[in-house]
């Protein structure tokens, strides 16, 4: 993609961002043709918007075809938290277990070992919001969501759990209320098996921002699959031995 196209597409989601109507599709020319032109249209929304990536959801365990999508600083929040709906419209959850970087990870460190990895970040469950700047989520194209942050709406995340074994990472028991009712109840159910893998593929990744501030947030996919939400409702994550998350979407 040019620079103009790059700039046209970021233009567009931010728009939404910032309230313009939702888009159907990004115009034929502005349309990223490989996840790199994606990452690209990322940094210029980042930029159009004034924002900082506070964290990222990130997706497979290859280093050379993981995918990324930023979460906006003021879209990261600590449980309990809340959102407004309107702004979430989409009002999607997903239980994960995230990682927190404890020291700054600059472009010299894309060969980090996964034992390495382990003493360099603290993990924290999370709760992903989903949302989309597109009229329909199943119907955009896979690289325009991944364009518009991955269809990350925002993050709500706890305290540090100390003492985690990669087993248990591996088997944790999740449930999942919204609105009162319990949607999900799993153990285990992580699509990588064990979530360190899809973050370590992101830090190894050659695309990836050269450089993550200590304290940025890496989440990695949902233990529960995706679900909806009301305005209104009240979302509680369990982490089984490990306490809850909670988030509400204020009507």
């Amino acid at each position: 993609m040019q620079p103009a196209a790059i700039a046209e597409a970021a233009r567009l989601l931010a728009g939404v961002q910032r309230g313009e109507p939702r888009l159907v599709a990004l115009p034929t020319g502005a349309q990223p043709a490989t996840f790199a032109e994606a990452a690209a249209i990322q940094v210029a929304i980042l930029a159009a918007l004034g924002e900082s990536a506070a964290g990222y959801k990130v997706a497979g365990v290859d280093p050379d075809s993981v995918m990324w999508g930023a979460v906006l600083g003021s879209r990261a929040k600590p449980s309990p938290a809340v959102f407004r709906a309107a702004a979430v419209p989409m009002l999607g959850v997903e239980p994960e277990i995230a990682f927190r970087l404890e020291s700054e990870i600059t472009a010299a460190d894309r060969r980090v070992t996964l034992a390495e990895f382990d003493r360099l970040v603290s993990v924290v469950p999370a709760i992903e919001v989903v949302d989309t700047r597109f009229t329909s989520y199943e119907r955009t194209p896979l690289l325009h969501r991944a364009a518009d942050f991955m269809s990350n709406g925002g993050l709500v995340f706890g305290a540090p759990w100390i003492g985690v074994a990669p087993t248990e990472l591996a088997t944790l028991g999740v449930a999942l209320h919204v609105g009162g009712r319990c949607v999900a109840e799993v153990s285990g159910g992580h699509p990588a098996g064990d979530p360190r893998l899809p973050a370590l593929a992101f830090l190894r990744a050659p695309g990836r921002p050269d450089r993550l501030p200590r304290g940025t947030i890496i989440t990695t996919g949902s233990y529960a699959g995706l679900h909806r939400a009301r305005p209104g409702d009240r979302v509680v994550a369990s982490f089984a031995g490990r306490g809850e998350l909670t988030l509400s979407f204020e009507a």
